[in-house]
């Protein structure tokens, strides 16, 4: 089957739309890029306790290199107390922002009696005029229990980023973003043991608009070259049938002039280019199609004169053109409606409709008349030809072959007389 039919064309909309509506849905499964910013992407980071205000929390590092550090709460009462770690992220050196993630995960480790701890993010957002010294604070503050610990605390967009498109951080501001962990006032007495294990930015490679846009455009690309490609399919089919429909065209044509050079070759004598026997049976059916000939239809019959004594003394390409060059004399001489056959050899008959015992006679001294003062020029030779003739009418209701053989008596009687006259059939 031909892939460019309208059937197939149908069929390619149908796939690559069913192909786009899956490649829509695919979005949901498709899998997420990961950033890890901790311990890589940490820019600073510092402890902070109420201790160094005069309050009653000390914090002091466990282990630096893992983020683990300790907050020691001697009972002491104190208005504000506090104690936790401040991290500063930065973005990676591939993109300015932190914008294209969804979501963050935290991975925490504690050890204490503190029933509560708390995650604070932030980003400070530049003045929107040059000259102005205000910038504005944008983050959270979320508090959760410390039996949560035991699996990554997931933060998304949505608390991150109310109302902004996008998601952690400022698109295109190069901010960096604060990560602070520390604990819920009222503090439990004792040691607290706290440990920033791992964080983890998720979100698509790709954003969902982006995603659709792209599958609408290889939708509709597709379908476009598809299209294109059909049309010129098309197109180039219209032209070769077009050229097969010329060729065909003048093929019938061609058959045609054959069948009508064959047709004429069945009906005419190829040498004298007059009717033959079966063109002038065709005829006479066409005229009389009961076989019986009306009055006044006359009948010539022509032989050439000692035409056999020509052939033997000059050849049979001398007899040819005398034959044609007498037949050409006898058309020239004979009306439109006349027909002149070829009956055999030498011999000619003229069929003349609607013609008297006097007109017949005349048209046939005519044409005797014309042959005797013909001369045929042949290699240095002078031909003289001479044509005896016998002229018949019908009588009413009388079958061609009586008239025939009327006329052809009258014909023997010509040859008789001397050759080279005219006989009436009685």
């Amino acid at each position: 089957m031909d892939i460019f039919s309208l059937k197939a064309l149908y069929r390619f909309l149908l796939v690559t739309t069913l192909v786009a509506v899956a490649a829509v849905l695919s979005y949901f499964y498709l899998p997420e890029r990961q950033l890890s910013l901790l311990p890589s992407k940490v820019d600073e980071y510092h402890l902070f306790f109420d201790a160094q205000d005069g309050g009653a929390t000390n914090a002091q590092w466990l282990d630096e290199n893992t983020f683990q550090f300790s907050c020691i709460n001697n009972g002491a009462a104190t208005n504000l107390p506090y104690c936790g770690i401040s991290v500063k992220i930065k973005p990676p050196s591939s993109q300015s922002d932190f914008t294209g993630f969804d979501h963050i995960q935290l991975s925490l480790n504690y050890q204490g009696a503190n029933e509560r701890l708390r995650i604070k993010m932030h980003s400070y957002l530049p003045p929107t005029i040059a000259s102005s010294r205000r910038e504005v604070l944008k983050g959270l503050d979320v508090s959760f229990a410390v039996q949560d610990v035991n699996q990554p605390i997931v933060l998304n967009n949505q608390i991150w980023h109310q109302g902004d498109e996008g998601s952690f951080g400022t698109k295109g501001e190069n901010l960096e973003m604060d990560i602070v962990l520390d604990l819920v006032p009222p503090f439990a007495v004792g040691e607290h043991i706290l440990q920033l294990q791992q964080i983890v930015l998720d979100g698509p490679w790709i954003s969902a608009s982006k995603w659709y846009l792209a599958v609408a455009l290889c939708w509709l690309l597709s379908n476009l070259l598809f299209f294109v490609a059909f049309l010129r399919k098309q197109e180039k089919r219209i032209r070769n049938d077009s050229n097969r429909l010329s060729r065909l065209t003048n093929y019938s044509t061609n058959l045609q002039q054959e069948s009508q050079h064959y047709k004429l070759l069945s009906s005419h004598d190829p040498l004298t280019n007059t009717l033959n026997r079966n063109g002038f049976a065709e005829e006479v059916m066409q005229l009389f199609p009961q076989g019986r000939l009306k009055l006044n239809t006359s009948l010539i019959v022509i032989d050439l004169d000692n035409f056999k004594a020509i052939n033997d003394k000059y050849g049979h390409d001398t007899g040819d053109i005398v034959l044609r060059e007498s037949a050409a004399n006898m058309v020239k001489n004979i009306r439109v409606g006349d027909r002149l056959v070829r009956w055999g050899g030498e011999e000619f008959i003229l069929f003349c409709v609607d013609t008297s015992a006097q007109q017949a006679q005349l048209i046939a001294e005519k044409i005797r008349t014309s042959i005797e003062k013909m001369s045929i020029n042949y290699q240095q030779h002078s031909i003289a030809v001479t044509v005896s003739l016998g002229v018949g009418v019908s009588s009413h209701l009388e079958e061609f072959d009586q008239l025939f053989q009327r006329t052809d008596k009258a014909l023997y009687q010509a040859k008789n007389m001397g050759r080279n006259c005219v006989v009436f059939a009685e």
